[in-house]
């Protein structure tokens, strides 16, 4: 089968979502602690939308993984060995910063204790217990209810999930494909995807939120968007104008469904500062069509130079994602210490987000590199020449 060409706009909407997510949180802490008058400011009220990024990586991810599962079983790649790359690729970098999160969360402690810095400034409390660390180390924080080591690991927690969700439905499809032919293991793979969302989604429709399937549809909607817009006679077993229209009524069936959720969920946010599930949604669902009417000029698209900045940056984004965690608070109050704070305070968040987007691709050269197959630093050398 012919080699699907990379979507290289994605890399741009990657480093746009990293960098939205920064700014959220170079001035969440800023805001929370002052007039409230600030949260109006133009600046700081787009910022404080930067959870929606995570909701760009979500569908991101679930193109991307869902593609990663298509290769698995074309080319004959076992289950085992998908679940090894998905694991090395996530939890390693994540380890490392863990170990970072933890020294700063020392240091800070110890710098409140001495009342060097405000208490805002203390992300919470360390923990000892056995439970603690072993839900930290393996993202299972969710399931054994107990706290973030950095809150901004929970959106990796729902990772960790949907790529086991994708891995179950891609045991299932090698199976069939090796009982039958790979167009039936291929068909099993797009309907365990749809069968799952349009579960997931009337089971949040009716009111229940059960994770990690209260957030699964916005990365399936990027999964089942890899199938929309890459299925051709070329790239997909068994292609034919039936499995063509069976595609087309399973994608439009679960948007016709999401819509329905929306309607009935709004768009309000929650405790006024986190998105609700009908706007997340709504905004999966639009860059989803966005991303489906870009795809055929991606070419053109990624060549721009005005999107080389945020290709540069999505190329580390998921270093950014992690490290800006555990830089952001000491920046925070270095910056309020020199008097950069209240109407000035706008200088603080510009240096805020640049020291983390330099420690971000610091910590992809010395880390995350490492780790990041060789097809796809390949892919990101040749994009960097171009």
């Amino acid at each position: 089968m012919q080699r699907i060409s990379p979507f290289r706009t994605l890399d741009a909407f990657r480093g746009f979502a990293a960098l939205w997510v920064v700014m959220d949180h170079s001035c969440d802490r800023f805001v929370a602690g002052n007039d409230p008058r600030f949260a109006h400011v133009p600046l700081y009220a787009f910022s404080l939308q930067g959870q929606l990024g995570v909701f760009l990586f979500f569908v991101i991810s679930g193109y991307c993984i869902v593609a990663a599962a298509h290769g698995a079983l074309y080319s004959g790649k076992t289950v085992g060995r998908y679940a090894f790359e998905r694991c090395r690729r996530i939890f390693p970098p994540y380890w490392c910063v863990l170990i970072l999160g933890t020294l700063a969360t020392l240091l800070l402690l110890v710098a409140e204790s001495h009342h060097w810095i405000p208490k805002i400034n203390h992300p919470q409390a360390f923990e000892t217990s056995p439970i603690y660390w072993l839900a930290n180390l393996t993202l299972t924080q969710s399931e054994f209810n107990t706290k973030f080591e950095n809150i901004v690991f929970w959106s990796l927690c729902y990772e960790v999930c949907f790529y086991a969700i994708v891995g179950v439905w891609l045991f299932v499809a090698k199976r069939i494909a090796k009982a039958r032919d790979l167009a039936a293991g291929q068909l099993a793979l797009i309907l365990g995807l749809a069968l799952t969302t349009f579960s997931t989604l009337i089971i949040l429709t009716l009111g229940y939120a059960i994770f990690p399937f209260d957030m699964w549809h916005e990365f399936a909607f990027g999964g089942l968007l890899f199938y929309l817009i890459e299925s051709k006679p070329g790239t997909v077993a068994g292609y034919s104008a039936k499995l063509r229209r069976t595609i087309n009524v399973l994608t439009g069936g679960i948007a016709v469904l999401a819509v329905v959720f929306v309607v009935l969920s709004g768009f309000g946010m929650v405790k006024g500062i986190d998105p609700a599930h009908g706007l997340r949604t709504a905004f999966a669902l639009g860059f989803c069509l966005l991303l489906a009417l870009i795809r055929p000029y991606d070419e053109k698209i990624a060549a721009s130079r005005w999107l080389h900045p945020l290709i540069w940056i999505g190329a580390f984004s998921y270093s950014l994602y992690l490290i800006h965690g555990v830089v952001l608070p000491f920046i925070d109050v270095a910056c309020r210490k020199v008097g950069l704070d209240h109407d000035r305070y706008w200088i603080a968040f510009w240096i805020q987000v640049v020291v983390a987007v330099l420690c971000g691709k610091l910590f992809y050269m010395v880390v995350e590199r490492h780790f990041v197959s060789t097809r796809q630093i390949k892919r990101l050398e040749e994009e960097h020449v171009a």
